[in-house]
């Protein structure tokens, strides 16, 4: 199973001198390619910078609850944090249950 990475130039670089996928998006181009990305069956892990959180919760969120594979992890943008919920927040709709 392959891991992705989404994020602007910056954000991807590191992952992609590890060796690991990336896919350099912006916000317009984000929706189209993570949906290229969600249906390939060899990626298991799709990694997201926050600064598409609300692109992602608005457009894949509910598809993605009903699905293991790929999981998807956002993770902090280099200019900050984006997500409007708190990281326990996000966890609870994610599980199901309030901690």
């Amino acid at each position: 199973m392959r891991i992705v990475v989404f994020g602007n130039e910056d954000e991807t670089a590191g992952f992609s001198l590890a060796g690991v996928d990336t896919v350099e998006v912006d916000q317009k181009s984000f929706v189209q390619k993570f949906q290229e990305i969600y249906e390939r069956e060899d990626v298991g892990i799709i990694v997201i910078t926050d600064r598409f959180f609300d692109l992602f919760q608005k457009n894949f969120y509910e598809k993605m609850r009903k699905k293991a594979v790929p999981a998807v992890i956002f993770i902090p943008s280099f200019d900050g944090i984006h997500m409007k919920k708190s990281l326990k927040e996000f966890v609870a709709d994610v599980i199901g249950i309030r901690i």
